[in-house]
């Protein structure tokens, strides 16, 4: 007898799919992380960190080329994550919308686990920690 499981236990990843953590277009007003903030005033930014206009820069450009491996199954990230507190929290203002956007990051072995917010399934993304690392900045105190 053959059931199919095979096909689900050898191609597991063959359901997951590469998503952008922002929306295309996505207008950034602000991004806060825990220790400093950056907003956009004008054409220019400004920060309470140490962070150039090129790294600030770079770092929004990260943000916005940002992509992760959005999981299929999530129950075994939504059970893991479950009682444990985020690793890194960052909220970000958007233009056109009311309310900012909070991405949790929780880290599980050397990857990083993302709960993207504002989505209908609760999707969580999965990025390596080069890719986790491009969004957070080494900020001089």
């Amino acid at each position: 007898m053959f059931n199919g499981l095979h096909h689900k236990l050898i191609d597991a990843e063959a359901d997951d799919v590469i998503q952008p953590l922002l929306k295309e277009q996505s207008y950034i007003l602000t991004i806060e992380y825990p220790l400093f903030k950056i907003e956009r005033i004008g054409t220019g930014w400004r920060s309470n960190s140490t962070l150039s206009q090129i790294q600030i820069s770079e770092l929004l450009t990260n943000w916005q080329q940002a992509t992760g491996l959005q999981l299929a199954d999530i129950n075994t990230i939504k059970s893991e994550f479950k009682n444990k507190s985020s690793e890194n929290i960052v909220t970000i203002w958007f233009a056109g919308e009311e309310l900012p956007q909070v991405f949790a990051f929780f880290k599980l072995g050397g990857d990083y686990f993302i709960h993207m917010p504002k989505s209908e399934n609760m999707n969580w993304l999965k990025l390596d920690s080069e890719q986790y690392l491009l969004l957070f900045p080494q900020v001089k105190d």
